[in-house]
């Protein structure tokens, strides 16, 4: 069959509306994802390959042409992530890059995660996705959007050219693509590159339309296969796993996942200080070519091989922590107060999820117990008849009327009695009747 004549079958056409259009590009960076099973955490290290790529020696007279003042405040951007980033690593690799290279000045980052790790639940960072407000982001984005002017750049004829040209382009519309971006942690590790000549308008509708589309495509997964009352008479004996690859077949979908997967060597606790011979270390390093302080670091430390994967696009990364979600068996609700999905522990019946929203300072969970707490006094007619006469025979131990002991004595009663009244055991009138008659030196007032 000639190329021309060539139709894309749907599950192709369905891949190639994920990888970009003629405005933007959505698979252009890389990040390394390592789940740690033994705590259920997914580790998202955003590369940092796209910082210095550009400052490599042999391209050092074009990196020099795009020095600006370094007057980026990533602040903003990094506030936006509501769990931890480790940055460690990334200073040290700025520190020695720098070092290295004293004729080459800071440049202001690409992303202001890379080489950074974050670090979050198994799951939450897609549960946070599909529930990220990417509306009303877009439309503070549309706003700004007439503040923006296009920008020359040089003809792209090599590679090199033509990835500096990108890297400028995100540095000019930073604010625009972050503040989109940064509506999610894992939105916000997998920016889009905008094409050179694009038009800057339909670029960023065409992001937000792959933002919208993923969150409508992931939300619907997450209910076919997790949602217990989902066609329950159908689906309530099926897995999560047979659930997702039904969902698969049904959308003319390939029955397998790919995902690029590597091991990786840690670095690992240091050893135990032990005495070692400085000249068998000193010729060994010498006839494997490598020099002693290598040789010493990999001697004092213990390494272990950690499987890490590879995610080039949100997409990626999504189907990824989704299949985790199903290989691990978690365990998924959607919280009663919000509606949102979360994953728990034990074998409880979790109602609620402990995720703090924005504008609140407690979870979900702290909040509903207050709340249901609340509730529950305002409906308890026993309450306020308990309070009323704690406070009334209280006083009474005050000025000696009652002795502390026989209050303590009481008051153990008096709640078992009020749990009781609350439960319906008893009436309140009954309560109110035994309560008077506690401390039957004091008659009881006619009503």
């Amino acid at each position: 069959m000639e190329l021309k004549n060539y139709q894309l079958s749907e599950y192709e056409e369905y891949l190639l509306e994920r990888t970009g259009t003629e405005n933007v590009v959505f698979n252009d960076g890389m990040v390394y994802v390592t789940y740690h099973r033994d705590n259920n955490s997914t580790e998202l290290m955003k590369s940092n390959d796209d910082e210095f790529i550009t400052l490599c020696m042999t391209a050092k007279e074009q990196a020099c042409s795009l020095q600006v003042q370094k007057n980026d405040d990533d602040s903003e951007w990094l506030d936006c992530i509501r769990f931890p980033i480790d940055s460690t690593e990334r200073d040290e690799f700025e520190k020695m890059f720098y070092n290295q290279n004293p004729d080459i000045n800071p440049q202001p980052k690409n992303n202001p995660l890379s080489g950074s790790k974050v670090t979050l639940p198994l799951g939450e960072a897609l549960f946070e996705f599909i529930y990220a407000d990417f509306d009303s982001l877009y439309n503070e984005v549309k706003i700004s959007l007439f503040l923006y002017k296009d920008i020359d750049l040089p003809n792209a004829d090599s590679d090199m050219q033509e990835m500096i040209n990108r890297y400028q382009i995100y540095r000019n519309y930073k604010w625009l693509i972050n503040h989109l971006a940064f509506g999610s942690t894992a939105s916000a590790l997998f920016p889009p590159a905008i094409m050179q000549d694009a038009d800057l308008a339909a670029a960023m509708l065409d992001y937000y339309k792959y933002l919208i589309m993923l969150q409508k495509e992931y939300r619907e997964i997450m209910e076919f296969c997790f949602e217990t009352k989902y066609y329950s008479e159908v689906l309530s004996d099926m897995t999560p796993s047979a659930r997702y690859y039904l969902y698969r077949k049904i959308n003319d979908m390939p029955p397998f996942v790919e995902f690029n997967e590597e091991q990786r060597l840690i670095m690992g606790e240091k050893k135990a200080q032990t005495d070692y011979d400085l000249l068998a270390f000193a010729d060994f390093a010498q006839e494997h070519g490598i020099d002693a302080a290598t040789l010493m670091y990999f001697h004092n430390f213990n390494h272990n091989p950690v499987l890490r994967y590879r995610c080039e696009s949100l997409h990626e990364f999504l189907e990824l922590e989704l299949n985790k979600l199903i290989e691990y068996g978690a365990k998924l609700k959607c919280c009663e107060r919000c509606g949102q999905w979360f994953t728990y522990k034990g074998n409880y019946d979790a109602r609620y999820c402990n995720r703090i929203h924005l504008g609140e300072l407690r979870s979900c969970r702290d909040l509903a117990a207050e709340e249901n707490y609340k509730m529950k006094m305002a409906e308890d007619k026993a309450l306020p008849i308990y309070r009323k006469y704690y406070r009334r025979y209280s006083a009474r131990v005050k000025v000696n009327q009652i002795k502390e002991a026989d209050f303590k004595r009481w008051k153990y009663e008096a709640l078992v009695k009020r749990d009781e009244c609350s439960n319906g055991k008893i009436t309140t009138e009954e309560y109110i009747d035994w309560l008077e008659g506690c401390f039957p030196n004091r008659k009881r007032k006619d009503k």
